[in-house]
């Protein structure tokens, strides 16, 4: 067994695409930041939320969206995707537990018994929490839906799009070697993630909109939302 340690370089040639990126896509990773921010500051102001489950969702949701846009950053293309499904499903969730509150205890019974898992895994199918997106939004659904089916194209989950894509087959010989690339380094696949990025980012802020609509107001989120919307996000 090879006793070097690559855990260590991998995390340092991460670290140093993040920083290279942040700076070489400078207007891209602007909008990122800004998209954050929508993400972040209703949750500095995050009081005795109801249902609570809403709050805690959206303040996963938030670290799910940045930890795509680090994956994202740093090259990690394919594994950003599967943040980006995560970010949309936290959103599309607590939507759905805002809707119905019921819904709250159905999800925390999930792990209590076998009929408790299986409830929560009916209650909460995409198709399901979806059609709750769009009982208060048909356009955000579709935009939602579009987000959602992007994320699973490209690594969401394991799939020969997502998979493929990383391959780079070896011509020099007949052996039929590849290399499966870990860190993208080309700019068109690194600027498709950062956009997609943002896109779900802020198709996750505009459902949170519904839940928590006077923080969304006061704090000035909806504003910027609607400025970001109209930079053609």
């Amino acid at each position: 067994m090879d006793d070097s340690d690559n855990l260590e370089e991998f995390f340092s040639v991460t670290t140093s695409n993040r920083a290279a990126n942040a700076a070489r896509f400078q207007a891209e990773y602007r909008i990122l930041r800004r998209i954050n921010m929508c993400l972040t500051a209703p949750g500095k102001h995050m009081t005795n939320p109801k249902p609570i489950m809403c709050g805690i969702l959206f303040l996963r949701c938030q670290y799910a969206y940045k930890a795509a846009v680090g994956m994202s950053l740093s090259g990690q293309v394919t594994e950003s995707f599967q943040m980006m499904r995560s970010c949309l499903e936290y959103a599309a969730y607590a939507l759905a537990i805002f809707e119905k509150p019921e819904l709250e205890a159905v999800w925390m019974s999930r792990n209590m018994t076998t009929d408790g898992m299986r409830a929560q895994k009916a209650a909460f199918r995409i198709s399901e929490v979806r059609s709750a997106v769009e009982r208060f939004d048909k356009r955000l659904a579709e935009i939602f839906n579009e987000n959602y089916e992007r994320a699973i194209d490209f690594g969401g989950h394991p799939n020969p799009h997502a998979t493929m894509s990383t391959i780079t087959m070896d011509n020099a010989d007949l052996t039929g070697s590849f290399t499966v690339d870990a860190l993208s380094v080309d700019p068109k696949v690194i600027r498709h993630a950062m956009k997609s990025t943002a896109q779900v980012g802020l198709t996750a802020a505009h459902i949170f909109q519904h839940i928590f609509p006077t923080k969304f107001e006061l704090l000035g989120v909806k504003r910027e939302m609607q400025k970001l919307r109209n930079e053609n996000l």
